[in-house]
């Protein structure tokens, strides 16, 4: 990698993965009195930037865990239930699925 793109990513504040911000998304979403949260209710029930929370749901939708909609909420897939409840596979967590 050349120095000029060094120095860009040594300027750049990293978005890193938080494996237990993605589970508190996730428990958020399945708590919730309504069944659609967008992404300011998320980052006010967890007390977390909005960058970084829309970051991660996306991770979360690349698992398929999360949808979201036309309108911008989010929701819990069947997946994302079946993750919560530890079916079908047990045992399964964030961070043995990298």
């Amino acid at each position: 990698m050349n120095s000029a793109k060094m120095a860009l990513f040594a300027n750049a504040k990293a978005m890193k993965r938080d494996q237990m911000l993605m589970e508190a998304i996730l428990g958020k979403l399945l708590e919730a009195p309504e069944p659609l949260l967008n992404v300011a209710g998320i980052a006010q029930r967890l007390n977390a930037e909005q960058s970084v929370i829309r970051h991660h749901l996306h991770l979360l939708e690349d698992k398929g865990w999360v949808a979201e909609s036309e309108s911008g909420f989010w929701r819990l897939t069947n997946a994302g239930h079946d993750y919560l409840d530890g079916t079908p596979v047990q045992g399964i967590s964030l961070k043995s699925l990298g």
